[in-house]
């Protein structure tokens, strides 16, 4: 039986898609699997209380100018030494690696001891981690042919991002918020909220509210709760809500999506086949958000607006809501884009290639 060993971390981009594969191997039997990350970080709370989990360190990386990553070697040291430590004691016969500079020692590790090494990269743009960790990669799982161009091309396989397992549509129950015989607009903007989705919303509030036949449910962010509904006041079309638990529900009973442009988001929204309105967030790495959405929009599946353009949202709002053909249109683009079986192929793609005859 294979041993796998996964490496992720630093943000639930890098996170999710990692365990999407590897919820896919469990099931198709292969259970002998470990988590490596950082203690006390996001990739802990995730991923230990469901998996065996060893711990490394890991020193960011730098973007730019290559004098920038001059003693990347030293940092990396003592991350390394780590990382082999964790690599014998797993023994892996397979790492998965999902890219952030938190993977980064552990496929080294892995490399140079002659370990198969698997990345997946989540954006259009590389990340540095697995640009530089790409040399020991038996495949590179990407997302779009723009990807794939960070890459050397006989080493890359092209999938969508994974994504966790959706529910059947027949299985989410529809929201109150979002009553038969209404448009339903969701705009989400995570946890902490979107500021820049969040301020154009709320410049167009009023609009929003003379729409009785619009339903919105507009995800501001825990801490922005109170403070959006102060400003705004009593909407009866608009429903504040701080985070949603159940986002899938909303997903796929909205007509028209509003969100950043994060991997991961956007996977949702294309398995889900929705028309979307993309703001990347502006401080993305490289600007990789806007190159994600850009991927989106040039395939007809959304629109963007950057944070830093006039407030023209609402505005595309109605223009698509009442344009039906178009908006038909976009549902088809993103479910051509949409994979939400990517966890399973790349797993089985995996299989395949460590073990040729693996069903």
């Amino acid at each position: 039986m294979k041993k796998f060993l996964f490496v992720c971390g630093g943000t639930g981009g890098h996170i999710f898609p990692a365990v999407a594969i590897a919820e896919s191997l469990k099931k198709k039997g292969y259970t002998d699997i470990t988590f490596a990350g950082r203690k006390d970080s996001m990739e802990e709370r995730l991923v230990a209380g469901n998996w065996p989990y060893e711990y490394i360190t890991a020193e960011p990386l730098h973007r730019g100018p290559f004098l920038k990553n001059l003693a990347l070697p030293f940092k990396l040291s003592k991350s390394l030494v780590r990382a082999k430590s964790v690599v014998k004691k797993v023994n892996p016969d397979v790492v998965v690696a999902t890219g952030g500079y938190v993977s980064l020692p552990i496929v080294l590790a892995a490399g140079r001891l002659g370990i198969p090494v698997y990345l997946q990269e989540q954006n259009a743009v590389a990340g540095v981690a697995n640009k530089f960790g790409s040399r020991y990669a038996k495949t590179i799982f990407v997302t779009s042919e723009a990807a794939a161009k960070f890459f050397p091309a006989e080493k890359c396989m092209v999938f969508g991002n994974p994504v966790r397992e959706l529910p059947a549509a027949n299985a989410l129950k529809r929201p109150a918020e979002f009553p038969e015989g209404k448009k339903a607009v969701f705009i989400v903007g995570g946890s902490q909220g979107a500021a820049g989705i969040n301020n154009k919303i709320e410049e167009s509030i009023k609009r929003i509210a003379a729409r009785d036949d619009v339903s919105v449910v507009w995800q501001v962010g825990v801490k922005n709760v109170e403070s959006i509904s102060a400003r705004v006041g009593d909407v009866p079309n608009v429903a504040i809500r701080g985070f949603l638990d159940g986002i899938y529900a909303y997903m796929n009973y909205a007509d028209l999506i509003i969100s950043r442009a994060g991997a991961s988001a956007l996977a949702e929204i294309l398995a889900f086949g929705k028309p979307s309105i993309l703001l990347p967030f502006p401080h993305a790495t490289a600007n990789h958000q806007e190159h994600n959405a850009r991927v989106v929009e040039k395939a007809g599946a959304a629109l963007v607006e950057l944070d830093s353009d006039p407030n023209d949202l609402w505005n595309k709002v109605e223009k698509l809501l009442a344009d039906e053909s178009r908006l038909g249109a976009m549902a088809s683009a993103a479910k051509g884009l949409g994979m939400p079986d990517a966890a399973d192929q790349i797993a089985q793609a995996i299989l395949e290639k460590e073990m040729p005859n693996a069903d």
